[in-house]
């Protein structure tokens, strides 16, 4: 079938139940770097991603580069960390991706702040099916737009199209939102967490989980 139009899924918290693992993984791999002053509180950094934030805290304790093999050393202790546990789905996530890809006219990407590895073990873990194409993350791209601008550029690569008339960005978190908005795409939001803030911040649709996710008329976001 022909996909004219295309969803952005977010992985961490919107696909899979895997915020705090990865969160106590990304501590723990950079206290195998030797990290001594960790600044946790990850809401606060500029750019939420794994590269930006392993970046200014390495960087501001080890007083030196975050060099790209240090960066692969870090991916892979936080792949074998992550491994270790037990990673389940949002409630419907499998069936509803699935759903989409063969039964209508949107095609499916996956933008994600975490390193490749690691998303690659959690779409694995809940049985999804993709291609290298259909994924990106933040191994060598800072910015949460500049990976969204990014899975969506491979996409039209994939589904071998000009463009798309629709892009829907899917998340859980205030800064799939915001970055929605910047790039000026329709937004749905997962999960009851952040629920409040997002309705504050402008969401207008969303749903508790992805068993009756529905895709319906253009998503109008209040900015």
């Amino acid at each position: 079938m022909k996909k004219n139009n295309l969803i952005v899924f977010d992985i961490d918290g919107t696909l899979t139940e895997s915020v705090q693992v990865h969160q106590k993984g990304f501590i723990h791999s950079l206290k195998q770097l030797g990290v001594q002053n960790i600044d946790s509180n990850f809401k606060e950094y500029k750019h939420h991603t794994d590269s930006f934030i392993a970046k200014k805290i390495y960087e501001s304790d080890k007083k030196e580069a975050f060099s790209k093999s240090i960066i692969e050393e870090f991916e892979q202790l936080l792949s074998n960390f992550i491994k270790t546990k037990s990673i389940t789905e949002i409630a419907g996530a499998q069936k509803t991706v699935e759903y989409i890809e063969k039964h209508t006219d949107f095609g499916v990407c996956y933008a994600t702040g975490s390193l490749l590895i690691p998303a690659m073990f959690k779409l694995d873990s809940i049985g999804l099916k993709y291609n290298n194409e259909q994924l990106t993350a933040s191994n060598t791209i800072e910015d949460r737009e500049s990976i969204v601008l990014q899975a969506i550029e491979s996409a039209k690569s994939f589904y071998q199209t000009e463009k798309f008339d629709r892009i829907i960005s899917v998340g859980d978190g205030l800064w799939d939102l915001k970055t929605a908005l910047n790039l000026n795409l329709e937004f749905i939001g997962i999960g009851l967490k952040n629920k409040k803030v997002l309705i504050e911040n402008g969401m207008t649709v969303y749903f508790d989980n992805l068993t009756n996710f529905k895709i319906e008329k253009k998503v109008f976001n209040k900015v």
